[in-house]
């Protein structure tokens, strides 16, 4: 597995930020190519990491964006999300149970 540079850890942190301030019930993980769950939905990746990243996503999206337009890249996902155009999230319930699926003992 390769390191991940600490750029994309950035690009992390403004992701799982940007869904909590969507209020939306999406989880965000930080997970290497090689070791991804059974499930997800989407794949967000740098322009070098595509080829990869399609050939694992298992029928998931993968969106590929750069360090530097990945706010504008995880804006329009979450629009395009709460627009219910081909994804759908529920709102997060403010103070609401947590709500966790696990699938063959993988917490999803």
């Amino acid at each position: 597995m390769d390191e991940l540079p600490v750029s994309w850890l950035q690009v992390f942190r403004r992701c799982e930020n940007a869904v909590a301030r969507a209020k939306l019930a999406i989880r965000v993980r930080l997970y290497p190519l090689e070791g991804l769950p059974e499930a997800f939905e989407v794949l967000v990746v740098s322009p070098e990491m595509r080829e990869r990243a399609e050939s694992v996503a298992r029928g998931a999206r993968v969106v590929t964006t750069t360090r530097e337009d990945a706010l504008t890249a995880i804006t329009d996902l979450i629009a395009e999300i709460k627009a219910g155009l081909t994804l759908r999230a529920a709102r997060a319930v403010e103070g609401g149970p947590k709500v966790v699926v696990i699938r063959g003992g993988e917490e999803l």
